[in-house]
């Protein structure tokens, strides 16, 4: 008997994720709390090709016979791009939401209940722990950027790679930001980066040069490259600056 619902998913997802579930329920649904879709796959920026599917198992407590279990599902559906659930307790979470806000904020913010209470909720994340881990991915993200430029010593395959490689990575901390400043967060990428130009007055454009490219599995000439490296550095300059500003207001 079926005791999880998969509305609002696309069929694609729906199709490849159901027989997942089905084995995670007939082995440990005594065991769980809450059971997540999270990220891309519950939004229309998925892709079938280029997205893979991520899971949040709230259980009540964790125990090593279940890692066994999904290690070996993982060998069956790691080839249809499911990845390995992410697996805490309730407590863990809310342990773990000043060290990895942003993580948090992102899950609380695109995900899909399809089983049990929903634990994310009410979840509360600081503002001083999400501009703490803003700036220190912003500067790490800026550093990452520059090294990889000089790494790919000219070539278009490399360059390419280290710009859309790296280009998931940003949302969840453009979505930081918005939330620093108090703006409504979108579950899209192309709706993120709309409310950053709004919020920043900075041409997002770039990142939907980028999106394209991922999605299009196209490698652009060098001297398109090379601007879309001075685009991005120059944003990323823009909002560590910005960050570095953002002062909290105390309660």
């Amino acid at each position: 008997m079926q005791d999880f619902t998969l509305t609002n998913l696309s069929d694609q997802v729906k199709k490849t994720l159901e027989p997942f579930l089905r084995d995670i329920f007939g082995h440990c649904k005594e065991d769980v709390l809450s059971l997540y879709v999270i990220g891309s796959a519950v939004t229309k920026d998925f892709h079938p090709r280029h997205s893979d599917i991520n899971t949040l198992l709230v259980v009540n407590q964790v125990n090593i016979p279940l890692f066994d279990y999904i290690a070996i599902l993982g060998k069956r559906y790691g080839k249809k791009k499911i990845r390995a659930p992410l697996i805490m307790t309730h407590d863990y979470i809310i342990r773990s939401l000043e060290v990895f806000p942003l993580e948090f904020l992102e899950m609380k913010l695109v995900h899909l209940l399809v089983y049990g209470s929903d634990v994310l909720k009410d979840i509360r994340i600081g503002k001083a722990d999400i501009r703490h881990q803003c700036e220190r991915e912003l500067k790490g993200k800026l550093q990452h950027l520059c090294q990889g430029y000089i790494r790919a010593m000219g070539s278009r395959k490399a360059l390419t790679d280290v710009f859309v490689g790296s280009l998931s990575g940003y949302f969840p901390v453009l979505r930081g930001l918005l939330f620093l400043y108090g703006q409504r967060i979108p579950q899209g990428k192309n709706e993120v980066l709309s409310a950053m130009e709004q919020c920043f007055t900075i041409d997002m454009s770039v990142y939907r040069t980028l999106l394209g490219l991922r999605v299009n599995d196209t490698c652009p000439s060098l001297d398109t490259l090379r601007e879309i490296f001075e685009k991005l550095y120059r944003i990323l300059d823009i909002v560590i600056k910005k960050v570095d500003e953002f002062e909290i207001t105390p309660a």
